[in-house]
């Protein structure tokens, strides 16, 4: 019973460690980002970057391995949050987004207020990706008022004002926190392979 259960799991934790070798291969990363808020407060805390911008470009379609995403440029007007203090205002920054329901893309000429995370994978190098897709994407008008592009708009039932007046108040209540990374290290999967290496040795020598 003990071999049986030993080599389940070592077949378990082999596809564990393809499965992440894949994903740093060939992963398109956030471009599939699954992140939901149930609070404009935790979505607040999850975004490195907050800015408002024009949109400059209307969205560019291109394919990458038979999957169609589409660029757009963003003229950055005011950056209310950058922990890395990398952006300011003038700047034209690049959006990369998918087209579905759960990510609608950015039209030319509006005005946007974007929760932002630098992307990070294959598709092309200094571009962003919006936090928390549809719920961090806000149309701005002229009177400052925020409007979601979505069907969850965080801020009803949040006690917060829709409105752009009080986005420092939201983001100063909230302060980032970094999302710890649950993908195991290769130190992590090396010390995991020898435990299990050993367990399997004594199982061995315990039936023998």
């Amino acid at each position: 019973m003990k071999k049986w259960m030993i080599g389940m799991l070592s077949v378990v934790v082999a596809g564990y460690i393809m499965f992440s070798e894949m994903l740093k291969e060939e992963n398109t990363s956030d471009l599939a980002v699954t992140e939901s808020f149930r609070h404009i407060d935790d979505l607040a805390t999850r975004s490195p970057i907050v800015i408002v911008g024009k949109v400059s470009s209307a969205p560019k379609p291109f394919t990458y391995q038979s999957v169609t995403l589409f660029e757009s440029h963003i003229q950055v007007q005011r950056v209310y949050r950058d922990v890395n203090g990398q952006l300011k205002s003038d700047d034209t920054i690049t959006l990369v987004q998918n087209d579905m329901e759960e990510d609608p893309l950015v039209k030319r000429g509006e005005n946007v207020l974007l929760y932002l995370q630098k992307y990070e994978g294959p598709v092309m190098e200094d571009a962003y990706r919006i936090v928390g897709l549809q719920q961090g994407h806000f149309k701005v008008n002229r009177m400052g008022t925020l409007t979601s592009v979505g069907k969850s708009n965080l801020y009803q039932g949040s006690g917060r004002s829709a409105d752009l007046s009080k986005l420092e108040t939201l983001l100063k209540d909230n302060p980032y926190v970094a999302e710890k990374n649950d993908v195991m290290t290769d130190e992590e999967i090396e010390a995991f392979n020898e435990n299990e290496e050993r367990l399997f040795e004594e199982s061995q020598q315990h039936d023998e």
